[in-house]
């Protein structure tokens, strides 16, 4: 069986500073080997000027939408796109919170995120990155439930804001004890769209989640 293509969407620098040699466009190691490790092939998504090359997402069976710490245009359009053809998509942490951006309408966009205490508890380092900081909870009837197969979870937390919003056609999937979502997936069997607000491609027992996506990458036609 051909192996699967799943492209990354980047974080950008672009034109952050006066400097056109600091125009760069970023994707973290740690996406990358976990795609590698469940047997498929990683697609870093070229941008140019902050803009989406139409032609280089014609040839991907999935999307990963990474954390970073802004929302940029281009990766709404590329989430669009994805929606539109039906292409997997797993959205984590900044992921997920562009998911939610996507689902929402234009006039009902503002204020979707509001700031939280205590998801951000410590600075990750190499040595702590594995470091589960709470509990959340799983809801039932959810992808993500038939994908972790549990109630109760221990996660890291590395946000410092949440979604407020959501639109019609997602749903909540898991929250933290103290009411903050931390998962959204689309209500519907037609397409794959999963959002966590946790970082699983740094906690080996979150593998499944990158297996699931895969497997589901596959069997679509």
């Amino acid at each position: 069986m051909k192996k699967k293509i799943i492209g990354i969407v980047p974080t950008s620098n672009y034109m952050l500073t006066n400097d056109s040699f600091a125009d760069h466009y970023r994707y973290c190691n740690n996406y990358i080997k976990k795609i590698l490790e469940n047997d498929a092939i990683p697609y870093l998504i070229p941008i140019c000027d902050d803009e989406v090359i139409d032609d280089c997402l014609k040839s991907i069976d999935g999307v990963i939408f990474p954390g970073g710490n802004r929302i940029m245009e281009y990766s709404l359009k590329i989430m669009d796109y994805c929606y539109k053809n039906r292409i997997p998509v797993l959205g984590i942490c900044l992921g997920m919170q562009t998911m939610a951006l996507y689902s929402l309408s234009n006039e009902n966009r503002e204020n979707f995120l509001k700031a939280v205490e205590g998801h951000w508890p410590k600075d990750i380092f190499r040595e702590n990155e594995q470091e589960l900081a709470h509990e959340s909870i799983v809801m039932d009837n959810t992808v993500l439930m038939d994908i972790l197969k549990s109630e109760n979870v221990l996660v890291n937390s590395v946000h410092h804001y949440a979604i407020d919003k959501l639109g019609d056609e997602f749903i909540i999937n898991m929250k933290s004890l103290d009411g903050v979502i931390e998962g959204i997936e689309y209500k519907n069997d037609d397409r794959f769209m999963l959002g966590v607000q946790f970082h699983p491609e740094i906690l080996p027992q979150y593998n499944n989640i990158f297996k699931y996506f895969i497997e589901y990458c596959e069997k679509r036609k």
